[in-house]
């Protein structure tokens, strides 16, 4: 769990209690999640880093400070071989976990403000974020251009999830609503 003290805490779900604490972020934590091995936690911040944490020993192994603005959101893929941030400096980056090189920079959206914009992965080859403008953004991973804008919400749009199992895309938004979308990323 990440938090504004600066702290991410891992707990055990059976007992609830904390199991694993992590500090050495300079600002609040926007976001942790661990990779698909179980052995890390990656985490985003208000300082503008992307830190990565030994489960086990609690330790920093590694920090990259790359983005010019506030990151707000971490996914990593279904393969666990990339890492997908957003940052309050207008972009998301698509990262090689392996050797840590950036590969990619999505644009089009505004992610600027006050507001946490988050973005995902859409199985292997789409990536899908909010947008400050109202907007759903689908871009294609590899080209990094925009596929597919959605719109509909009246107001900032936070963060949009994939479902697989049922072809759904969800997004949330200032409006307080959630809209689902049909969603054919083989149309793409």
């Amino acid at each position: 769990m990440a938090g504004y003290d600066r702290t991410i805490r891992l707990y055990d779900r059976v007992t609830g209690r904390i199991v694993q604490t992590f500090h050495g972020h300079e600002l609040s934590v926007a976001q942790a999640v661990s990779n698909p091995l179980g052995n890390l936690i990656i985490s985003g911040s208000k300082d503008q880093t992307i830190r990565f944490w030994d489960i086990m020993s609690g330790t920093c192994v590694k920090s990259l400070r790359s983005h010019l603005g506030e990151v707000t959101s971490v996914a990593t893929s279904d393969s666990g071989m990339l890492l997908l941030s957003s940052s309050k400096d207008n972009s998301n980056r698509l990262w090689d976990l392996r050797s840590l090189k950036r590969l990619h920079r999505y644009k089009g959206h505004q992610n600027t403000s006050k507001n946490f914009i988050r973005s995902s992965f859409i199985g292997d080859s789409l990536v899908v974020g909010g947008s400050e403008d109202g907007m759903v953004y689908i871009w294609d991973r590899e080209s990094t251009k925009v596929v597919q804008r959605l719109s509909g919400h009246q107001g900032i749009v936070y963060d949009a999830k994939w479902n697989p199992k049922q072809g759904i895309l969800c997004s949330a938004s200032d409006d307080w609503t959630l809209k689902t979308w049909w969603f054919d990323p083989q149309q793409t």
